[in-house]
């Protein structure tokens, strides 16, 4: 039992870490940082320990430092949860996939560094492979997550069912925050690489005339984060009642406030012309709201569905 406490108390420390690692990143490119080793990789410019005259290289060392502590930590954490648990355990499986999309990261970012998609690339490839680093990103930290609210009792292990209704606006919900994470990630690319001058510069000339891609996509991720936001807090409210438990009503509430601060966040970022540092603030709220979905579906649907006079409730275990 002891055991178990250490683990969850680590795994907790360990999601915490991960968004330092995951700002760290978004540093790095939001700095233009990413070349700061050259091409070389697992190395930095052919060294272990580079030449750190330069700002760009201190910025892109330091993120390969931090990620191969992560590295590191996801073996921990699996070693750890093996130790601590017993075969078919949700937590098992949870923290095997924090490793692997650990290790898929770390490929993610080699192939950005090799492949020159960094600094001032603005390719389409490059867009693409961020995509996908940011949906591996939300994989990692979702699994991390669970594995620390599981392990800690925090939130109850969801039973996947296909016959519960709830499946489907669950899968449109982390759906949906795949699509705001990998739009919010090209719209952070396009301020980085071509500056607004003034608020709202790209979202509406720039959608029929830019001269880049990355401009004329701008005005995607706000509407998507809107209409998605919204239909995620309708969703969740509309998923509890009087027979939830505490547990799910504390994190309705959670809900709705975490996406109501990041909705204003976006905004402020727009208004401020997106600097750096107001990046990382919109990047953490949107990996807060992110772990706040999760963790919050993982405690709907470990509760029995029951149809009760046209309406979906929710009975205690």
């Amino acid at each position: 039992m002891q055991n178990i406490k250490y683990f969850s108390r680590f795994a907790w420390f360990f999601l915490w870490y991960n968004f330092y690692a995951v700002l760290g990143g978004a540093y790095v490119r939001a700095t233009g940082s990413g070349a700061g080793c050259g091409e070389h990789w697992p190395l930095c410019n052919g060294q272990v320990v580079p030449n750190l005259s330069t700002i760009h290289t201190v910025i892109e060392y330091t993120h390969r430092v931090s990620s191969g502590v992560l590295g590191i930590g996801s073996i921990v954490l699996l070693f750890w949860a093996f130790r601590v648990s017993k075969k078919g355990d949700p937590i098992r499986k949870s923290a095997s996939v924090a490793f692997c999309f650990v290790v898929f990261e770390a490929l993610l970012g080699a192939g950005l560094v090799i492949f020159g998609l960094v600094a001032a690339n603005s390719s389409i490839l490059r867009t693409v492979v961020m995509s996908l680093h940011l949906v591996a990103t939300f994989i990692l930290i979702a699994s991390i997550a669970l594995t620390a609210a599981w392990s800690s009792g925090f939130v109850n292990v969801w039973k996947f069912r296909i016959s519960d209704r709830r499946i489907f606006p669950a899968s449109l919900i982390i759906i949906g925050m795949f699509f705001i994470g990998m739009t919010g990630a090209i719209t952070a690319l396009g301020d980085t690489l071509f500056k607004p001058n003034y608020v709202g510069e790209g979202l509406v000339s720039d959608f029929y005339q830019a001269e880049h891609f990355l401009k004329s996509l701008r005005v995607v991720h706000p509407i998507l984060a809107i209409l998605i936001s919204i239909f995620t807090v309708f969703t969740a409210w509309f998923l509890t009642n009087k027979n939830s438990s505490k547990t799910q009503k504390k994190m309705l509430y959670y809900i709705v406030t975490i996406f109501i601060v990041q909705i204003l966040s976006g905004f402020v970022n727009i208004f401020l012309l997106a600097p750096v540092w107001m990046q990382m603030v919109h990047l953490f709220l949107a990996d807060l709201t992110w772990i706040a979905c999760v963790l919050f579906y993982s405690e709907v649907l470990s509760k029995e569905c029951v149809q009760n006079e046209g309406e979906l409730g929710l009975i205690k275990n």
